[in-house]
């Protein structure tokens, strides 16, 4: 589904942040996309988008190259929760907002509003239905956000950073749906126990290069892997505890 073939790219003056990078990533595979501040998983996430482009190599995402020309046809098969939901809700209320997209690919607005439902009680946040989108905390905007993807029903869901700014109930209520929900995920996050929650194989960047690949209880179990990286374990497996 996400394809990366010996990938480069910089910022106009700027050391590399991708740096021959190279990975699969298969149809209903759970990724968890882990490093320092700095690693690089944003731009790898608006790479995969087309935000940005490689100055070497290539992108397929849902056998797609990522060239302007395709992104169209590759942005209908690709949601994106973005680490600002500020950057995401538009319309005035969350209903509005999540049948928009649907609408405008030739749904119905009924069974726009139908799916719209259906997403909003999966997540438990049924209540946010009618609100409108400034006058919700940060938390509840972050869950329509999810919510709103959910509902365009994508192959693939990037989320960078989904549990930021979420309280404890809604943040249980977010890996409850991401273990049901059965499409291929990337998941970018400083939340480890997350990662170790919802994701069954782990992309560990350093530098814009892969440190390490493998299966998520494996890496993220791993203190010297993780502390080599400027990580440390995850709350529940014993970080900052001194064990």
């Amino acid at each position: 589904m996400i394809q990366f073939d010996h990938v480069n790219f910089s910022y106009t003056g700027e050391q590399p942040v991708l740096q021959d990078l190279s990975f699969h990533i298969r149809e209903g595979e759970q990724v968890g996309l882990i490093g320092a501040n700095g690693a690089g998983k944003s731009t790898l996430m608006k790479a995969v988008l087309g935000l940005v482009y490689p100055q070497q190599g290539r992108i397929l995402a849902d056998g797609i190259p990522v060239e302007p020309a395709n992104l169209a046809q590759i942005r209908k098969s690709l949601g994106y929760v973005l680490q600002d939901s500020d950057q995401q809700m538009f319309m005035p209320t969350v209903l509005d907002d999540m049948i928009f997209g649907p609408v405008n690919y030739g749904l119905a607005k009924a069974e726009a509003v139908k799916k719209a439902e259906e997403t909003l009680a999966s997540l438990h946040i049924e209540h946010l239905k009618d609100r409108y989108n400034h006058r919700i905390s940060g938390g509840e905007k972050r869950m329509a956000a999810i919510a709103t993807i959910l509902t365009m029903e994508p192959k693939v869901m990037l989320m960078d950073e989904p549990s930021s700014s979420l309280d404890p109930r809604n943040r249980r209520n977010l890996i409850r749906a991401l273990k049901t929900i059965p499409v291929t995920k990337l998941i970018a996050a400083h939340d480890l126990d997350l990662i170790l929650d919802t994701c069954t194989r782990v992309l560990l960047l350093s530098g814009g290069r892969i440190a390490a690949d493998g299966p998520a209880e494996e890496i993220l179990r791993d203190r010297k892997l993780l502390e080599d990286n400027g990580l440390e374990l995850p709350l529940s497996i014993g970080g900052r505890s001194g064990q």
